[in-house]
């Protein structure tokens, strides 16, 4: 077993992007390529859950520290999240680090949210505070990400789409 103690939890979003997930030490433990954690229908949580991989079907208030990260139908978050993986079955109400996120049919996210990809499938539901992150490369440039397109740019094509006569 692990001492669960002693992992550092990353306090800026630079920390859990630069995150060595094959070091962190539920990973490094005996067999844990296949463990995971689950709170169940009828187990509450007010604190920290640090695991390599969460199943979570009841309520989880605090930290949740995790490689991955399923929040089931019955399940409830509120807090903080720092993961790579975010499946979202039940609701989320959180701050939330994380590379990429699915909100399922019937998921809900309320949330200050840093991510990479977000997928949401039709029926999920979403709202809060999204800000992309990007990737950034050892000399601190951005690797491969597509510029959204400005708002001056959005709105000189909207005018410039405009039917005549307006």
């Amino acid at each position: 077993m692990y001492d669960c103690s002693r992992v550092v939890v990353p306090q800026h979003e630079d920390d859990v992007a630069l995150f060595d997930w094959e070091n962190f030490p539920p990973s490094k433990f005996q067999g844990a390529k296949s463990s995971f954690t689950i709170i169940d229908e009828c187990t509450g949580i007010d604190g920290k859950l640090i695991a390599r991989n969460a199943f979570i079907h009841g309520q989880v208030q605090g930290l949740v520290f995790a490689e991955h990260v399923t929040v089931e139908k019955t399940g409830l978050v509120t807090g903080v999240i720092f993961c790579r993986t975010l499946t979202i079955f039940g609701k989320v109400q959180a701050n939330i680090v994380c590379d990429s996120i699915l909100v399922r049919d019937g998921g809900k996210l309320s949330s200050f949210l840093k991510y990479r990809a977000l997928r949401i499938e039709q029926g999920g539901q979403v709202a809060g505070k999204f800000e992309r992150r990007c990737v950034i490369d050892q000399q601190g440039r951005p690797q491969n990400q597509t510029e959204a397109p400005s708002l001056d740019f959005l709105r000189s094509t909207q005018r410039n789409s405009a039917p005549p006569g307006r």
